[in-house]
């Protein structure tokens, strides 16, 4: 099993055993070790790649979506029509998750092309924008990365989106709120430094780009 798995057994066969039954047996056990590990971030030459062997535009326009604004998967593809600005190219995520924060962020203008090229075949009925689930996205982007072989998914894109920000010079506490790990706490008390005024000059100054 998975260190992660092991260590929550542990832990709670050490509650159980140590809080409801008084024993101490559980202290013989040790926790898995844990340590650091390199974050795994493909290249801008890798994107490149992976995005020339996507054929449907749908998946071309996801893609960029995914790389040049940190959004998690599952909001991605819950994404609608309403939670879209295409004047100011900015993404404001639905919160359907009790454990996950969103915010707001934004896409690029390599992103807002790739999407042109999609709405023609977008099909009437459906608001989510890229009219797909978390699977066949998934599937496709296992594909692609198996035939150019680099791989490619979309929390790797939200890594590499943070990773490049952060080159781009971008502050962290900035990347973290397009990333949606900002407590709404703190984005309530400083609602000035994370207004999307605020936001979309900072996202706009770093110049972030997939294809270029």
């Amino acid at each position: 099993m998975s260190d992660a798995i092991q260590t929550s057994i542990i832990g709670a066969l050490r509650v159980f055993f140590r809080d409801f039954l008084d024993w101490e047996v559980m202290d013989a056990f040790e926790m898995p070790s844990k340590s650091a590990k390199p974050t795994d971030v493909p290249s801008k030459d890798d994107l490149q790649t992976f995005y020339e062997a996507l054929e449907n535009p749908k998946y071309k326009a996801a893609f960029l979506f995914a790389a040049t604004s940190g959004l998690r998967s599952s909001e991605l593809c819950q994404l609608t029509m309403d939670d879209i600005d295409e004047d100011k190219q900015m993404l404001v995520p639905d919160k359907e998750s009790s454990t996950k924060e969103t915010w707001l962020t934004f896409y690029n203008d390599e992103a807002a092309e790739a999407f042109e090229s999609f709405k023609p075949e977008r099909k009437g009925g459906d608001e989510r924008v890229f009219q797909t689930s978390k699977q066949p996205l998934n599937r496709k982007f296992r594909h692609v990365s198996e035939e150019v072989e680099v791989k490619v998914t979309v929390q790797k894109l939200r890594r590499w989106f943070a990773t490049e920000m952060s080159r781009c010079g971008v502050d962290a506490k900035y990347i973290d709120a397009f990333c949606g790990r900002t407590k709404s706490s703190v984005l309530e008390e400083y609602y000035l430094d994370y207004s999307p005024e605020r936001l979309k000059e900072i996202y706009h100054e770093a110049g972030i780009t997939v294809l270029e």
